[in-house]
C-alpha cells in the first residue's frame, strides 16, 4: 500500500496505489469486483484476470489499464494519510479482504 503520495496527494494521484497478488495456483477472474475505502469511494474492476503468481497495482489517478496496472481514474486522492481501510468484494458482493493502516 502506498497511500501517501509525494507532495500534495491530489496533484500526484498515481503515487497513491495498492497492490494485490494471486498466491494461488488458479487464475482469479476479478471482473466486477469492487475495492472501497472507509468513505465509500468505489473502484469497479474492468474485465480482468489475475494470473497465478501475478500482481496488479491499482493507481488512484487516470491511465491505461494493462495486465499489471489498473487505474481508478479518480480526480482526487482516495486514501487518507492518517489512516483508512481497503475493502475488497468479489462480483457477488462477498468481502474477501479488509486491510487497515
Amino acid at each position: 500500500f502506498h497511500y501517501n503520495a509525494a507532495g500534495d496527494d491530489n496533484y500526484n494521484l498515481n503515487d497513491e496505489y495498492f497492490v494485490l497478488g494471486n498466491r494461488g495456483s488458479d487464475p482469479i477472474d476479478m471482473t466486477g469486483w469492487k475495492a472501497k475505502d472507509s468513505y465509500g469511494h468505489t473502484f469497479t474492476f474492468p474485465s480482468f484476470l489475475l494470473k497465478p503468481g501475478a500482481k496488479v497495482t491499482i493507481y488512484t489517478g487516470p491511465g491505461t489499464n494493462t495486465e499489471s496496472q489498473l487505474y481508478w481514474g479518480s480526480s482526487g486522492a482516495i486514501w487518507n494519510n492518517n489512516g483508512d481501510t481497503l475493502y475488497l468484494y468479489d462480483k457477488n458482493g462477498r468481502k474477501v479482504l479488509e486491510y487497515s493502516y
